[in-house]
């Protein structure tokens, strides 16, 4: 990177402060709502289990696999579009419960991932400073670079550089295409950091399951879940991030069927092979114990 643009970079970062606009955080979260109202009289009811369901006393041994944790939990994966978006159409799959099966599904499913990705921006502005310190801004944007396969990593050395480049990397997500003829650069893809964001802004926990090798291995699991957190001193509404190991699982389930008990179904997903899908509960068959 050459001087000059280093210059440009930062005069843009400089003029554009990244403060909070409750006022738009609002209006994409009024969106968001307003997508998922407008849509669900148009599909079929979720299917959500009840608290005393009998896969909640599901037990899984060490050796149990994610497939047959699954089943256990009827949970099925539903498959998204691998074009760079699929953590936000996942998201976006699970709070409208459409797939990309029809041109007005796909329809409304790339709108509200546009909303998403929007949101992502306006939630980080909120208690920015204390969520994402120097420190933590260059873990990211060095994280961003690995994902890419970068042979020289760039380390922002000063405050100065990682506050623009992480500004810069948070309105590239926002702006980003959504459409499912368009394909995301690496950079761009859903992390940690962006469902962090998304649990905080919809105010919903997000439920995780991660078989980095397939569903054929053991599994762990993470929930990023939506609190009121003290960050150096000052509280703030912001989420957090919860790994849980597989010989824990109990305490994922447990959180799991809370969520249920609030009447519509959790966003669940699978992370596999660096493509997330979205997870949907089914019945279980009627044999089951």
């Amino acid at each position: 990177m050459t001087s000059q643009v280093a210059v440009e970079k930062e005069q843009v970062a400089n003029t554009i402060p990244f403060t909070p606009r409750p006022a738009l955080l609002i209006k994409v979260q009024r969106l968001i709502a307003d997508s998922i109202e407008f849509t669900w009289p148009d599909t079929q009811e979720n299917f959500v289990p009840s608290s005393t369901d009998a896969r909640w006393e599901s037990q899984v041994r060490a050796d149990t696999t994610g497939a047959e944790i699954l089943m256990q939990l009827g949970l099925h994966s539903v498959t998204t579009p691998a074009t760079g978006n699929c953590q936000y159409y996942a998201v976006a799959m699970s709070l409208l419960d459409l797939d990309f099966d029809t041109v007005q599904h796909v329809e409304a499913l790339e709108q509200l991932t546009r909303h998403l990705k929007e949101g992502i921006a306006e939630a980080t502005r909120h208690g920015y400073e204390v969520e994402f310190p120097h420190d933590i801004r260059q873990t990211i944007l060095v994280s961003t670079q690995l994902d890419v396969g970068d042979e020289e990593l760039m380390i922002p050395e000063t405050e100065e550089e990682s506050n623009w480049l992480f500004q810069e990397y948070i309105r590239d997500i926002a702006h980003s295409p959504s459409t499912t003829s368009t394909y995301l650069p690496v950079e761009l893809w859903g992390t940690e950091v962006t469902l962090r964001m998304m649990a905080k802004l919809l105010h919903q926990p997000i439920f995780v399951v991660i078989a980095p090798y397939g569903l054929q291995t053991t599994i762990d699991f993470q929930v990023y879940r939506p609190e009121r957190v003290i960050k150096s001193g000052v509280e703030i509404d912001s989420a957090e991030q919860y790994y849980i190991p597989s010989s824990q699982y109990k305490k994922w389930f447990a959180q799991l069927q809370h969520a249920n008990v609030k009447g519509n179904a959790p966003v669940v997903l699978l992370f596999s092979n660096s493509h997330y899908s979205r997870l949907q509960f089914a019945e279980l068959p009627k044999d089951r114990s």
